[in-house]
C-alpha cells in the first residue's frame, strides 16, 4: 500500500498539505526545521515511519481514511451522475 508524504513547496501546496494531513487525515504533514523552515531528513523520516508503522495509530488512521475515500470516489455513478445532470441541463437550454 502506498502512503502520501506531503512536502509542500509553494503557497497553495501548504494549504493542500494541511487539508490532506489535518482535515482528511490521508497523510501526515512533514515538520519543518526551526532555523530555516526547510524540511529536514529527520522530519521526513519521522513522517514516513508514522505512516508505515504496523499497528501504529497514525498508520491505521491514514490507511482507513484512504480506503474510505477510495471507495467514495471509485463508487459507481459519482462521476456519471454529474455528467448526466449536465447533459440534461444542456438539453433544457436548447429547448
Amino acid at each position: 500500500m502506498s502512503a502520501n508524504w506531503l512536502l509542500p513547496n509553494a503557497g497553495d501546496q501548504i494549504i493542500n498539505a494541511r487539508m490532506m494531513g489535518r482535515d482528511l487525515k490521508v497523510g501526515v504533514e512533514v515538520e519543518k526545521g526551526d532555523l530555516d523552515g526547510l524540511f529536514t531528513k529527520e522530519g521526513v523520516a519521522k513522517a514516513v515511519e508514522a505512516v508505515m508503522e504496523d499497528g501504529g495509530e497514525v498508520a491505521e488512521e491514514v490507511r482507513s481514511n484512504h480506503a474510505k475515500w477510495r471507495e467514495f470516489f471509485s463508487g459507481k455513478g459519482l462521476g456519471s451522475s454529474y455528467l448526466d445532470s449536465f447533459e440534461q441541463k444542456l438539453h433544457q437550454l436548447l429547448e
